[in-house]
């Protein structure tokens, strides 16, 4: 009987396949075992798995988009698929930019008609985003979804990826560092949804921020590693950039003593960009659609390694 470990409820079934329940400290349990030949779970599972003995396993399935930390190399040396979750959570962080981006152009947070019982229209600070001009760090699955709904408010949209082909959704695509901090004055919105690797981390930092519109709002959606966080701070509290729409933080739960939650330019959200009812039923469904494939000894679909 062939094994398939998961870290979560799935729907998979297959003749011969038997689908057990696991968790980080069960797992090394199976160390050994030439009856595994996939493994389902999170990256600090793929870190443990990368290690152990598991001489028939073909798969390691994530159940995250994001891959930093997991060792390919490792994998790729055992002959072992790792692919991620794909496209999965593209939509719910897709819809949050656009939530958090009309937050601040329509200053929901200041409107004074939110503290009093008169309506008040003597306030010009509203802006719309029709004209405005963005860059999406990170052309992906993720950032590709993101244009495609802001595209709708009739916005001049750019990508900066380092890697991805040309796609017709964006104005264009920025391939250098320097080619994109020479561009950023030109921006109204400034959407991270990079990864966490050598190439990003800490991209965001003073030299960046100076040279952005002193109206100009920065998004993050994608890993808080790519952002200089003490130079993001100065660079807010004293107003140096327009703002900040902040999903993701180093400690989550985001604690109540975080500086960024004092600065009245920054939304600060609650790390579930890529949350909805919808992500647990498509995630489902790819986890079940990989597993299949494997069975079937057909191609796997998002592999990273």
């Amino acid at each position: 009987m062939r094994l398939v470990l998961t870290d979560r409820d799935i729907s998979f079934k297959s003749k011969n396949v038997e689908v057990r329940k696991i968790n980080l400290k069960s797992l090394k349990n199976f160390n050994g075992n030439d009856d595994v030949i996939a493994v389902v779970g999170t990256r600090a599972m793929a870190e443990v798995c990368a290690e152990m003995n598991l001489p028939c396993l073909k798969l390691f399935q994530l159940t995250s988009a994001g891959f930093d930390k997991v060792p390919l190399n490792t994998f790729r040396d055992k002959n072992i698929s790792v692919a991620n979750a794909g496209n999965v959570y593209s939509i719910p962080i897709a819809e949050t930019v656009v939530y958090g981006i009309l937050s601040v152009a329509k200053k929901l947070r200041l409107n004074p008609n939110n503290r009093r019982f008169k309506l008040a229209r003597g306030y010009s600070y509203i802006t719309e985003l029709e004209g405005k001009k963005a860059v999406i760090l990170g052309a992906g699955n993720i950032g590709t979804a993101v244009v495609q709904r802001l595209s709708g408010f009739s916005m001049t949209i750019d990508g900066y990826d380092s890697y991805c082909t040309e796609k017709p959704q964006y104005n264009k695509i920025i391939r250098g560092k320097e080619e994109l901090i020479d561009n950023l004055c030109e921006y109204d919105y400034v959407i991270s949804t990079l990864p966490d690797n050598e190439q990003t981390r800490g991209i965001i930092d003073d030299t960046f921020l100076c040279k952005m519109k002193k109206t100009a709002v920065i998004i993050n959606v994608g890993r808080n590693a790519v952002f200089n966080q003490k130079d993001l701070y100065k660079a807010l509290k004293s107003k140096k950039i327009g703002g900040a729409v902040l999903d993701m933080f180093e400690v989550l739960p985001n604690p109540v003593t975080n500086p960024f939650r004092r600065l009245r330019n920054v939304v600060v959200l609650p790390g579930v960009a890529a949350i909805s009812v919808e992500v647990k039923k498509r995630l489902d469904a790819h986890i079940c659609s990989n597993l299949n494939h494997l069975v079937l000894d057909e191609p796997l679909e998002f592999v990273i390694n």
